[in-house]
């Protein structure tokens, strides 16, 4: 007994280092691809990134270019580029926002409701069937025979095609929910895509507001690195000019637009589940 409770404590041990080990791994700022450009700015080596402090919340794009043989035009690659990396980093926001909201319009729809509405058509139907079938089985009989028939005789018969005609009726029933259950889901997704591209065309629409506010070019390699900034402000600003977004998208975007850009920001520093449980808030 004492060697077991001692292998459960070095198992258990164990455990916890890893997981601890897992934790502050997750924790480390994410590295790029990139090898480390040494004398090079913080934000060349950084490369596109999002910023929130305070009441600034921020979009940040970093690119290079080669040489070109014609210094402008490199100049003019990186930068288009840089304002390439903040429209990809916006999109990304943008498809958050737009999944967020439609998680929030089907917030009151759950399978109990699919199920109840379920039976409470089937009930509906059943019903109707059984009052009909009743009807078509006293008229039948009173063609069929002469004389009174016996209420055994009745009941039997009477059970029998009820039963059957129940199963058919719920069949008929399941086949219809499974038929609606998926022309929803093809509607959902077919919305979802809809507002993605919706999104993704916002995003582009907003490069106009994008600045370049940073160069840096490598004396070794004359490769040329531009920064370029968006404000998350000046997104919200010019959000309302966009005619082909929806207004409920609009609407919902001026209200959450900030909490979802520091849920986004909270989940890239500490994309661990396991740093939750040693790091409460």
């Amino acid at each position: 007994m004492k060697n077991y409770y001692a292998a459960n404590k070095y198992l258990l041990l164990l455990i916890l280092a890893l997981t601890l080990g897992l934790s502050s791994c997750a924790l480390e700022p994410t590295q790029s691809n990139r090898a480390f450009i040494r004398g090079a700015p913080d934000w060349v080596n950084k490369g596109s990134y999002t910023l929130g402090n305070g009441d600034m919340r921020m979009f940040y794009g970093v690119s290079s270019a080669n040489p070109q043989g014609d210094l402008a035009l490199q100049k003019s690659i990186a930068d288009d580029r840089a304002n390439a990396e903040v429209v990809q980093q916006l999109s990304e926001y943008l498809e958050t926002v737009g999944n967020e909201f439609l998680n929030n319009m089907r917030g009151g729809e759950n399978d109990y409701g699919d199920d109840l509405i379920g039976r409470q058509i089937e009930a509906a139907a059943v019903k109707q069937v059984n009052d009909g079938v009743t009807s078509q089985i006293n008229e039948a009989m009173a063609r069929q025979f002469k004389e009174k028939i016996s209420t055994q005789f009745k009941d039997v018969v009477t059970n029998k095609i009820k039963d059957a005609s129940q199963r058919e009726v719920r069949d008929a029933i399941a086949y219809q929910i499974e038929m609606s259950l998926h022309l929803q889901e093809l509607i959902t997704r077919q919305i979802k895509e809809a507002l993605s591209r919706q999104m993704r065309i916002t995003a582009k629409a907003h490069l106009v507001n994008a600045k370049i506010i940073g160069g840096w070019r490598d004396p070794r390699t004359n490769t040329i690195w531009s920064i370029s900034e968006l404000n998350l402000k000046n997104v919200k600003n010019s959000m309302t000019n966009i005619e082909d977004l929806n207004g409920d998208v609009k609407k919902f975007f001026n209200a959450n637009a900030e909490s979802i850009f520091d849920r986004m920001m909270q989940e890239r520093e500490n994309p661990n589940p396991f740093a939750m449980m040693f790091n409460p808030r």
